[in-house]
């Protein structure tokens, strides 16, 4: 989220803030000052530079480590207008689907180990439909970094995900895209071996872009499993919100 604020963001967010708390310390003062007559010598220096710079530092560190930015998105015009000019809060839980050429992969090995069985990839009549897989995806965005991670479920031997690295882009248009390098570690079932296709740890990348709403990520993805083999996948994922 960070990259897209330009500097005269922050100057402005802090000049504004200077000039909206001024008013409210004078008027605190004065009313401490009313009640209680004693303290006004004291209060009377307490309208400083030093003071005003500690209270704005606090507020955008709210801002920004505590996520308050968050709260600012959900407003209902403001936060509109700042994901579309910025970028979406993608936090939460999303359903994904992806749909891998593995089975095309799978096709082309089973040809290869078979003096009888041919198989023509140019041939569109001949290909299998891609295999699909669903997972359950959680984001965490903060404003300086985002995480996705796959969750792990009972049909698929995904132990974790973490990511390395998460980019966001704007085009010109408007369109904006999400660019996500990942690791995955399997798991092994009572100390079995996983499939000769399959590896312990891999790396994949995907470019996925978001809707008009936020609500839908979808693009490709790439992985490197049994990249050594020449069984390295690819095809399409699509994540849908599931909470807020």
């Amino acid at each position: 989220m960070a990259k897209f604020v330009p500097l005269k963001f922050w100057v402005t967010i802090a000049v504004y803030l200077a000039l909206g708390m001024l008013p409210l310390l004078e008027a605190g003062i004065l009313w401490i000052s009313a009640k209680v007559p004693a303290l006004a010598p004291l209060l009377a220096d307490a309208l400083t530079t030093r003071l005003l710079a500690s209270l704005i530092s606090g507020l955008l560190a709210l801002f920004l480590v505590a996520q308050g930015w968050r709260v600012v998105w959900k407003l209902p015009y403001v936060g509109r207008k700042l994901s579309e000019v910025l970028f979406y809060d993608l936090n939460g839980i999303w359903t994904a689907s992806l749909q891998s050429n593995f089975s095309i992969v799978e096709k082309m090995k089973d040809a290869a180990n078979s003096t009888e069985t041919r198989f023509d990839v140019f041939d569109d009549a001949a290909l299998p439909g891609l295999l699909e897989r669903n997972f359950e995806v959680r984001i965490k965005q903060t404003w300086f970094r985002t995480d996705v991670e796959f969750l792990p479920n009972d049909t698929d031997p995904l132990l974790e995900s973490k990511t390395i690295s998460v980019e966001f882009f704007k085009a010109e248009n408007g369109t904006k895209t999400m660019a996500w390098i990942f690791e995955a570690k399997n798991k092994r079932e009572n100390g079995a071996r996983l499939a000769v296709t399959d590896e312990q740890v891999y790396q994949g990348a995907a470019s996925l872009k978001l809707n008009e709403d936020g609500s839908e990520l979808k693009g490709e993805f790439w992985q490197n499993r049994s990249w050594h083999r020449g069984l390295n996948a690819a095809g399409l994922i699509r994540m849908k919100r599931k909470v807020d």
